[in-house]
């Protein structure tokens, strides 16, 4: 089968992705996450391996429902039809979580077999593998903002040119950019813990030690990337890439320091911590689909489809959730565990900037050589192998006819020459 009657696929936006992900026609599976992690987040502490079970069949069950989403009878069951009909606005929205059921008894069944094969309530193994993969998450948090935001920025390469790299300005201006937005969300982070308003001044003040703290992180930054950011600065689209992604990996790093610091020395409520998780993990959610679906479409074919993105990451999300349950019911409080993640993904974020670097600059290479290479058919090399086999036979043709031979009597060697020592004999 040739390829051109195989569908082809263009890279999916990240913008097109979240509008999919939030389609009214979808949107009761993001309500149903919400209301059933809180509720099962509340039972961990009483009921903690059959929380962990919970947890890891709904990811399963999602995972499947991603599995077969191009299934026309998986859609009409999972996703809301385009008619809305004439009935009231809440009866309408009460009847559309039916789009649920299915991924939520199929989640039943296999917390039923898991309890059954893996000793139920006396299982010792299962919730602390599931607290496990809260680190795994939290390095997928820098990994997949580094995925999504290098396949972004990598848009804009252009052609090699030569450019002049200026140090100095670019660092300036980096640092800018960042110290800047680290002092407008200490400002406004004090603000909400306060609850009242606050001066330029006051602000600065209060926030003088996180302000500190991202300067001294910055700077770290700075000088581990030296090198690869004077080898990237003089060629012109590399270096615009790396000043990009420097800055937005800086703002990463800055906003994960924000989040240690705001939950050590500024006592934020509970609630506010759960929603500011709960954003982030959308956000790393919605990168690591991103990433799955982008790479999928390198060859032209898409291994995950628009239509199993929004399982998938339901998926994602409630392993997420379930690791960061069942560490709140080892250390007993969110505010551990939520720093904890947030300092490996600062880890991992930092181990991450110069291998992207170094490897966007080796890949532009690669483009940058393919595009001198001239591709030749197979059909002009075989033409041009026989062309020079043709040649090949007619130089050897034109070789024997250079001069006619008598096969019978040969060829003597000796026929026309003279030879100087048998006059020199004879006179002897």
């Amino acid at each position: 089968m040739s390829d051109e009657s195989e569908p082809r696929f263009s890279q999916a936006g990240i913008l097109q992705l979240i509008k999919n992900m939030l389609s009214p026609r979808t949107i009761p599976h993001i309500i149903m996450i919400a209301l059933i992690s809180i509720t099962l987040l509340f039972l961990v502490k009483s009921q903690e391996v059959f929380v962990a079970m919970m947890f890891i069949s709904l990811a399963i069950s999602y995972s499947l429902i991603a599995i077969f989403a191009n299934k026309e009878m998986v859609q009409s069951l999972t996703i809301l039809p385009k008619e809305s009909g004439d009935a009231a606005l809440i009866v309408r929205f009460l009847f559309s979580f039916r789009i649920t059921i299915v991924p939520l008894l199929l989640a039943t069944v296999i917390t039923g077999l898991m309890w059954t094969m893996l000793g139920g309530q006396s299982n010792t193994w299962v919730a602390p593998i599931l607290a496990s993969l809260f680190i795994v998450w939290s390095i997928a948090q820098a990994a997949s903002f580094r995925t999504g935001m290098v396949e972004w920025l990598a848009n804009g390469l252009g052609d090699a040119k030569l450019h002049s790299y200026r140090e100095k300005l670019s660092t300036a201006s980096q640092i800018i950019l960042v110290q800047s937005f680290a002092f407008l969300i200490i400002w406004i982070g004090q603000m909400i813990t306060e609850v009242e308003q606050m001066s330029f001044g006051e602000a600065l003040l209060g926030g003088l030690l996180f302000l500190a703290i991202s300067a001294s992180l910055q700077a770290f930054t700075i000088w581990l990337t030296r090198d690869e950011r004077q080898s990237a600065g003089n060629e012109k689209g590399l270096a615009g890439f790396s000043f990009k992604w420097m800055t937005v990996a800086q703002l990463f790093i800055t906003w994960h320091a924000f989040s240690i610091y705001r939950r050590a020395m500024m006592e934020p409520s509970e609630t506010s911590t759960l929603v500011e998780e709960g954003i982030l993990m959308a956000f790393t959610v919605i990168f690591a689909v991103w990433s799955l679906t982008t790479y999928t479409v390198r060859d032209g074919k898409r291994l995950i489809s628009e239509n199993s993105a929004l399982p998938l990451g339901i998926s994602f999300g409630y392993a997420y959730a379930g690791s960061v349950a069942m560490l709140v019911g080892t250390f007993e409080s969110l505010r551990e565990v939520m720093i904890f993640g947030h300092v490996i993904s600062i880890c991992a974020m930092m181990l991450l900037l110069r291998p992207t670097l170094r490897t966007s600059r080796i890949s532009t290479d690669i483009l940058d050589y393919a595009k001198t290479v001239e591709i030749t058919s197979k059909e002009k090399v075989e033409d041009s192998e026989d062309e020079d086999s043709d040649k090949s036979v007619e130089s050897k043709e034109t070789w024997q006819d250079d001069k006619d031979l008598d096969w019978e009597k040969g060829s003597e060697i000796s026929e026309d020459v003279e030879w100087g020592s048998d006059d020199k004999s004879d006179e002897a």
